[in-house]
């Protein structure tokens, strides 16, 4: 195997089709068939399946595109680190966040990032906390923000902040910023929350049931802006950092109220991998994100406790 194959490898397996990733690599479809047919003779096992609309990868063909991901990763950091002139930070970040985060922070922070950094080349996951850490322990991910407890084997974590949660109910109710509301007030309203899977419904299913009380939950929706637009219609309230409704709130579209009795409040931590040596532009990356979390929490936008983690320089 060498570098020429693995990365003609994971195209074909990225796009399904020889004829895609011949347009895309500009090397002539018979080379790749080639290309791949010698790495299966090597490897001594079936990578791809061929059928007439393109190429589906057998489970060995799975196991070796997540090994080749975070290899040819790896040699793009250090590939890029290697080239850098002077101060100048080149390369690619690939950032993960939940999806409240990510509809909250990835705006700015990309803005500013690029301001900075204009020669690295950003991208945005937006999934789970599980499936996020799956993807950094694969070498799919560079960083992410996750909430949660600190585990997951093989990833470095470093608090970022405690986040504060608030009931959000449509304008013109009883909810406002700075009046707090205990939280058995919640099962007098019906809830539009996320999926049982979603940590936020965990959280707030868990107390719950330590206090003995059934919420309502009629509607269930994963996506931001779905439980934003049903709760402003007045199907509903929900349960959300106040920086996911900042605008709205601002707006008179939504009220917002802290909820107390128990304080809701989530931790968010910044993940890596392990052992895997961040290349210069990651670790710039991590750092204006910090800066820009510290920014909208003290803009009073973020509402929540900055955490102290790793310090990294901008």
């Amino acid at each position: 195997m060498d570098l020429r194959q693995l990365n003609t490898f994971q195209q074909v397996a990225d796009l399904g089709s020889l004829s895609k990733a011949s347009d895309r690599l500009r090397i002539a479809q018979p080379a790749l068939s080639r290309q791949m047919r010698l790495l299966e003779e090597e490897l001594k096992v079936p990578l791809f399946v061929r059928h007439g609309r393109g190429m589906v990868l057998t489970p060995a063909g799975e196991m070796l595109r997540e090994r080749v991901s975070g290899i040819l990763r790896q040699i793009e950091e250090t590939r890029a680190d290697l080239l850098q002139e002077a101060d100048a930070v080149r390369g690619r970040v690939i950032l993960g966040v939940p999806p409240t985060v990510g509809d909250v922070l990835a705006t700015r922070l990309i803005e500013r990032f690029l301001q900075l950094y204009p020669e690295v080349r950003l991208r945005v996951v937006t999934a789970f906390s599980g499936y996020l850490l799956d993807w950094l322990h694969s070498g799919e991910l560079d960083v992410a923000v996750v909430y949660g407890s600190e585990q997951g084997s093989n990833i470095r974590f470093s608090p970022l902040l405690m986040e504060n949660l608030y009931l959000i109910t449509r304008a013109g109710g009883e909810s406002r910023p700075h009046h707090a509301i205990p939280f058995a007030e919640l099962v007098r309203h019906q809830l539009i929350l996320p999926g049982p899977q979603h940590g936020l419904r965990i959280l707030v299913e868990r107390e719950a049931g330590r206090l003995g009380l059934a919420l309502r939950i009629p509607v269930e929706a994963d996506a931001l802006q779905i439980l934003k637009g049903l709760v402003a219609r007045g199907l509903g309230a929900t349960v959300l950092p106040l920086a996911a409704v900042h605008e709205e709130v601002s707006a008179g579209l939504l009220g917002a109220s802290p909820v107390v009795d128990p304080h809701l409040s989530r931790k968010l931590v910044v993940a890596r991998p392990q052992g895997r040596r961040a290349s210069k532009a990651v670790q710039r990356f991590e750092a204006v994100l910090r800066q820009e979390v510290a920014a909208m929490v003290e803009e009073r936008v973020w509402e929540g406790r900055l955490l102290e983690g790793d310090r990294i320089s901008a």
